[in-house]
């Protein structure tokens, strides 16, 4: 009988790994992924484009986030000019690469990729988050190229210091990487996360047509880990992008959470973690004198999913102005 266990535990341990792997080729035969393939360093780069038109929007997006979560603001942008979304290396369907992944060898990567694809410059640069950064890193490094920038919610060079226990909590990030990274692929090689249902990744509700994208893309063994990989750099591209000091007369389009909206178990620390946050998407304005801050009413961090036709409309008033049109209310803080 111990022995028939034993053999049963033996199977069971190699039959789980092969049918996720099987289960990962089904899902991907299934949704074939729009966009291009490209190879970067010897690292294969995944970017869709669509739409028509000058200047092109160029869109990063947060930690762990892939072009999947852009595709409401793409689809609807897209009508206006041309818009890219793209996966950063162990991101979507880009693959995971070794080294420093901070801010310069990110915005390097996305370079060589925007040649190889063909991407028309200028650039309206829209970041998310961490894609903020990005933006600025982008800006510095290769000015010529920008037409015009989005910070959407963005990530400050200044936070891991000005946001109560922000810092604290990046320390024990850090700390914790190496463990949970490892148990993370044991689960995940194993085929335990898609046993239990954890493959699953719910979109949101303007994405729901999208949900076999969505689940093609948990629980693919080569890829694990790769989309928490900057977290080890999150500082040192903090410290990267903060060396913009200005845009010039680059206009650039800040769009915040709403600071009123209501926190899940609040507290001292979460509320004035709040607060600064607010005051650090204002300063965002100093960046360049042809700057104008929106302020989305009743939305997180997610704008661009709780406020989709906001982003949509403010960066169209962006673009109309390069094109020649109005100018945006420069200057300006509104809530809308």
């Amino acid at each position: 009988m111990v022995k028939i266990g034993l053999a049963l535990c033996a199977a069971i341990f190699l039959a789980l790994p092969l049918w996720n792997y099987a289960v990962t080729r089904w899902q991907h035969a299934r949704n074939p992924v729009p966009g291009s393939f490209y190879a970067v360093n010897g690292r294969q780069m995944h970017i869709y484009c669509s739409g028509a038109g000058l200047p092109t929007v160029l869109i990063e997006t947060g930690a762990g986030a892939s072009w999947l979560g852009w595709q409401g603001v793409q689809s609807r942008l897209a009508q206006v000019t041309r818009v890219c979304t793209y996966d950063r290396a162990g991101h979507g369907w880009s693959e995971p690469r070794s080294g420093t992944r901070d801010a310069e060898a990110i915005v390097r990567e996305l370079h060589a990729l925007l040649n190889q694809a063909g991407v028309a410059r200028p650039l309206v640069f829209a970041g998310h988050s961490f894609g903020g950064l990005l933006a600025r890193e982008y800006a510095r490094e290769f000015p010529a190229e920008i037409a015009g920038v989005v910070m959407i919610d963005s990530s400050s060079p200044q936070q891991l210091d000005e946001i109560p226990g922000e810092r604290t909590s990046y320390e024990q990030d850090k700390r914790n990487f190496t463990r949970e990274l490892f148990w993370e692929k044991l689960r995940v090689w194993s085929g335990w996360e898609r046993l239990t249902g954890n493959c699953h990744d719910e979109p949101s509700k303007e994405l729901l047509y999208l949900a076999g994208q969505y689940d093609a893309l948990m629980c693919r063994p080569a890829y694990v880990g790769g989309d928490d990989s900057e977290i080890m750099d999150f500082e040192q591209s903090c410290n990267e992008a903060g060396r913009l000091k200005s845009l010039g007369n680059v206009p650039l389009l800040v769009i915040s959470r709403d600071p009123e909206r209501k926190i899940d178990n609040p507290t001292v620390q979460r509320i004035a973690g709040q607060r600064v946050w607010d005051q650090e998407q204002e300063k965002l304005k100093s960046l360049s004198p042809l700057s104008w801050r929106v302020i989305a009413r009743n939305s997180g961090h997610a704008v661009h999913h709780d406020r989709l036709e906001l982003v949509v409309a403010e960066e169209t008033k962006l673009i109309n102005y390069l094109r020649g049109g109005t100018a945006p209310p420069f200057g300006s803080t509104a809530i809308q």
